[in-house]
């Protein structure tokens, strides 16, 4: 049995990297630096690992809002559940919920 050699690799571990930092984010994704921090509406916010959260900018840092269901009623709220995102790098507005 001979070896035979490529020009191309035949063996990658994970998705392909791309040459644009942005290509790991959804098209209307901006910089976190644009990101409303005085307002009270959520937003999609983005890790640099490209993790998507819903959050909020509250006591200088991006806090985590998570589904909360009242047991007895079966009806969800959304709040704050103290955890905050270390390193966001993108933010988006949130998509339009269905009815």
């Amino acid at each position: 049995m001979s070896i035979k050699y490529a020009s191309t690799p035949q063996l990658q571990y994970g998705p392909r990297q791309s040459a644009s930092p942005w290509a790991r984010f959804p098209q209307n994704a901006r910089p976190i630096s644009t990101a409303p921090e005085q307002t009270s509406s959520p937003v999609v916010v983005y890790e640099n690992n490209g993790f998507a959260h819903l959050a909020l900018h509250y006591n200088n840092a991006w806090r985590k809002i998570s589904p909360f269901k009242d047991p007895r009623s079966g009806a969800v709220s959304y709040r704050m559940d103290g955890t905050t995102i270390s390193n966001p790098v993108a933010w988006a507005p949130p998509a339009p919920r269905k009815k």
